[in-house]
């Protein structure tokens, strides 16, 4: 998982670089959305080498595989609100040509990031949204 923490790294330092990054709100809060997402992968890699998955009982593994479902689909969430955030802000105030080529490396990264997440983690978003899904009709 190292790949998609690391590529949201780049995403964040990139967005301090970019002008205005300090001061839009949806700037901030895109870049709020990825430190979020990057401490959810670091926290689903802890949790993930902190069992002895021979050794633990049935019940403990289904607590933990939840709890990692929820973390790689939240992570995925954020990397998506993320990219929500950063298409209304170009939509609202545009990105200058001199700073074209930092916002490509940006949503550049982003598009990684997404596509390692949702590939490393397939099933595991997965069986969180069938679960997210099945809940809300029973509601």
């Amino acid at each position: 998982m190292y790949a998609a923490t690391a590529t949201i790294c780049v995403a964040i330092e990139k967005l301090k670089q970019f002008p205005g990054s300090m001061d839009d709100p949806l700037l901030i809060e895109a870049r709020s959305e990825l430190e979020i997402a990057r401490n959810l992968l670091e926290s689903r890699w802890q949790i993930w080498n902190s069992i002895y998955w021979r050794r633990a009982n049935a019940a403990t593994k289904r607590s933990v595989k939840a709890k990692l479902e929820g973390l790689a689909f939240d992570a995925l969430a954020g990397v998506t609100n993320a990219g929500r955030l950063l298409n209304r802000y170009v939509d609202t105030v545009g990105v200058l040509d001199e700073k074209i080529s930092l916002w490509s490396e940006i949503i550049h990264c982003l598009h990684n990031a997404y596509r390692w997440i949702s590939e490393s983690y397939y099933y595991d978003c997965l069986c969180k949204q069938l679960k997210l899904s099945i809940a809300l009709e029973s509601n």
